[in-house]
């Protein structure tokens, strides 16, 4: 149910989720099947509330009718006892990459999703808004689907980091328009409530139990688990094994264990994404001298066509490009688009990303400065194009910098 633009539909990339939406679609009405064309990954929730129902009762009910009769009825099983009306804004994006002649640029889209779920519960009951609003919080995925036996629906949002929020309603409205990015870009502005739990990610809650152990690094919590007996088992809904939370949460006994018992070092997520790929991404220090120590391939590509230092310098994880590099790392290598080391670091921005790369090329003669991509860019082109100064500096071999 991905929705990656204004004026067209893609889906959620997982089995049998097109023939679900399919389904959905065929009997849905117009609002829930908009609904299911929206892309949610990355969304950021503008606004939040809910009122009573009654708010909402037809104001034309008989004089002689019972008072109650005007109150929407509850949805049995789930969440609050008696429904309201939510109301929310919702900013979505999805990227393109276009293909010009002076080679490919990635544009990004922009929409506002305003929503309103008539004779709605929201579970849980006590979701916290300002949560939900913060500046650190994101929509990581969303689910619609219809509930069984109800004239009913349900979309589900994973939101980071707070968990899961379930919305069930009766009827709704959906309207979408486009917006600038700073739309987007200024609810990363609002205030962040961080994460003062054991993870960052409420999704761990709702995890196969293995997959929530590795997550915890909680070694009793693995042998517990009724899946324990196969470690590469990946969970259909989030499409993480154990290893693949070890190495999110940078867990390095949790990856030891899991590792003696035989779990798979080059094992994807249903992403394509390896161990040693999800702990550079996510900085995971620890996790990464493991999973190097037990034989992580240093020269395996991503998706993307990128080795592991490549994308360490794409991220601007200066400390992961070091670690990597002295563990044997082909410095040499080119990534996507034919980056060099140091056009993937100077691309992130990232000053001292910048100077570790420069460091390999004093200590090592490793690194071109003057190395061009496919695209006959060098690393002091890319700078220039970036307006950054002090990695311009830096490139010129002002010490300072």
């Amino acid at each position: 149910m991905n929705w990656p633009s204004v004026g067209y539909v893609s889906l959620e990339d997982f089995e049998g989720q097109p023939e679900h939406v399919a389904r959905l679609l065929e009997d849905a009405p117009p609002p829930v099947a908009a609904l299911a064309t929206v892309r949610w990954t990355d969304a950021r929730v503008a606004t939040l509330r809910s009122e009573a129902a009654h708010r909402h009762a037809s104001e034309d009910a008989s004089d002689g009718a019972d008072d109650t009769a005007t109150d929407t009825a509850a949805i049995p099983g789930h969440g609050l006892p008696d429904p309201v009306v939510v109301h929310a804004e919702v900013v979505v994006r999805n990227d393109e990459v276009l293909d010009t002649p002076d080679g490919l640029w990635r544009r990004w889209n922009h929409a506002r999703v305003t929503l309103r779920f008539d004779d709605a519960v929201i579970d849980p009951p006590d979701v916290d808004p300002g949560a939900v609003l913060a500046g650190d919080a994101h929509i990581a995925r969303g689910e619609l689907d219809h509930v069984a036996g109800e004239d009913a629906w349900e979309l589900r949002l994973l939101v980071s980091p707070v968990g899961e929020v379930a919305i069930r309603f009766r009827d709704a409205q959906v309207s979408v328009r486009s917006v600038d990015e700073s739309a987007y870009d200024v609810l990363g502005d609002r205030p962040t409530r961080g994460w003062h739990g054991p993870v960052p990610d409420g999704w761990v809650e709702w995890a196969t139990e293995g997959v929530r152990a590795a997550a915890y690094g909680d070694l009793g919590g693995l042998h517990l688990a009724d899946d324990a007996s196969d470690v590469d088992d990946v969970d259909p809904r989030w499409g993480f094994a154990p290893l693949h939370a070890a190495a999110w949460f940078d867990r390095p006994e949790m990856l030891e264990e899991l590792l003696r018992r035989g779990a798979t070092l080059a094992l994807v997520d249903s992403e394509g994404r390896t161990p040693l790929t999800l702990a550079i991404d996510r900085d995971a220090r620890r996790a990464l001298r493991v999973l190097v120590a037990a034989g992580a391939d240093l020269e395996a590509r991503d998706s993307d066509g990128n080795t592991p230092v490549v994308r360490a310098a794409w991220g601007g994880h200066a400390e992961v490009v070091r670690a990597l590099a002295a563990a044997g790392a082909d410095v040499r290598a080119r990534g996507s688009r034919g980056v060099t080391l140091l056009i993937a670091a100077v691309d992130s921005a990232d000053v001292d990303t910048v100077r570790a790369v420069l460091a390999l090329d004093v200590d090592r003669a490793g690194v071109d400065r003057d190395a061009e991509d496919d695209e006959g860019s060098t690393a002091a082109d890319r700078a220039g194009l970036l307006r950054d100064d002090a990695i311009a500096a830096l490139l010129a071999g002002d010490a300072t910098a």
